[in-house]
């Protein structure tokens, strides 16, 4: 046989194990099994009829389960009785019973779609993972904010132990806008729910902008600043902002697709003298 030894490891209650052990008839002449004896709390044993009778050379597969109702240590043995030149072949089993856990991982806690095209969509994907020793069924999925939305297939889902499924989530905004979400997931998980927050914006398919950052200047004495703009690299430049911005960004929501332009920024003191004006940058629109 392939094997005298059977080891179930750490068995969830609830759940069976099961191992194939390998007879065969070595010998010259036909063998007999007169008896197959099994002792051990939770072990199991199938496709083994007898009397039996194995021709030389013959080989039959034993199926050996596990499946324990409480916690702790367990052992048993198979012995098998025949007419062979080893008449009593013993077969030892060994496993342990453990708690029953199912724990659902989730590989983010939040997504960021960005920016997306009113009538369009983009998805991203979440991956699921038992994490537990025994199978998790996801009994529903929640999902709030407007445009969020879940494919198919994660509710009613069953994830087996140590088993990974993908939760695949989808933006397709209505209006222009910031919107936040959230997507609930519900099982017998021992961690149930688990969620993972959403954040999109919609935007027009006709809008296009440009965003400006900069260093604040050191300078004592800074109120604000102002930005320039010209569509010639070098060339004149005109200035977009009508006061002075007081943060160290500024976005330009004044462009045309297929345009390039160039921008420079001046930073004002409360006395109204203008700095020099930054170096050119350059944007160009899609």
């Amino acid at each position: 046989m392939t094997s005298t030894s059977a080891n179930f490891g750490a068995v969830a209650i609830g759940t069976k194990n099961s191992q194939v052990i390998q007879l065969k008839n070595t010998g010259g002449s036909t063998l007999v099994l007169s008896s197959a004896t099994l002792s051990g709390t939770g072990f199991e044993m199938s496709n083994l009829y007898i009397p039996l009778w194995m021709g030389s050379g013959v080989t039959m597969n034993l199926t050996v389960s596990f499946a324990p109702t409480t916690t702790g240590s367990k052992t048993g043995t198979i012995i098998i009785k025949s007419n062979g030149s080893n008449p009593t072949v013993t077969i030892s089993l060994s496993g342990s019973g453990s708690s029953t856990t199912r724990t659902l991982f989730l590989s983010t806690s939040s997504l960021s779609f960005g920016n997306e095209v009113v009538g369009k969509s983009s998805t991203l994907g979440v991956s699921i993972k038992n994490t537990g020793n025994s199978s998790v069924t996801v009994s529903g999925v929640l999902v709030s904010g407007s445009g969020f939305s879940v494919a198919s297939g994660i509710g009613g889902a069953t994830i087996a132990a140590g088993q990974s499924a993908t939760m695949n989530v989808i933006f397709a905004p209505q209006a222009t806008g910031s919107v936040t979400g959230k997507v609930t997931v519900s099982s017998n998980a021992n961690n149930s729910p688990n969620s993972v927050t959403t954040l999109g914006i919609g935007v027009s398919s006709a809008a296009h902008f440009v965003t400006l950052n900069w260093s604040p200047s050191s300078a004592t004495g800074v109120i604000g600043y102002y930005v320039y703009r010209s569509t010639i690299s070098g060339g004149s430049f005109t200035r977009i902002t009508s006061s002075p911005t007081s943060g160290s960004s500024y976005t330009d929501t004044e462009v045309v697709s297929g345009e390039t332009y160039y921008y420079e920024v001046t930073a004002l003191s409360s006395s109204g003298a203008e700095s020099s004006r930054s170096s050119q940058v350059a944007a160009l629109i899609p």
